[in-house]
């Protein structure tokens, strides 16, 4: 597991980012003596850093599809609800006008 700052620490970290730059688990706790093993290391741990966010925007962006799809096919049902009400008040309003101005169509 990765370090975590204590909140008896003298100093303050105050980052402005809104993402974290490196995985608490990316730190390396052991680096290599050599120079080029060590960045070979680094960027092993930059990858992995990498594909965490990258899985995370597309687990955010999946979350996201699928509220969008929710609500539009509610709004298309309500829709639909909307326009079948309205045709049937159409309908109806169509029928009392005829039997009240039509002589001999359908008595209620």
């Amino acid at each position: 597991m990765g370090k975590e700052q204590s909140p008896s620490a003298i100093t303050k970290i105050k980052s402005r980012l809104l993402w974290r730059w490196e995985e608490p688990e990316s730190l390396p706790t052991v680096l290599p003596s050599s120079r080029t093993e060590r960045l070979a290391l680094r960027a092993k741990l930059a990858n992995v850093d990498a594909e965490k966010a990258v899985q995370r925007a597309y687990q955010a962006e999946l979350a996201r599809t699928k509220l969008l799809s929710e609500a539009m096919f509610k709004s298309g049902k309500a829709l639909r609800y909307s326009l079948v009400s309205l045709f049937r008040q159409i309908l109806l309003r169509t029928e009392a006008s005829r039997r009240q101005f039509e002589p001999g169509y359908r008595e209620k």
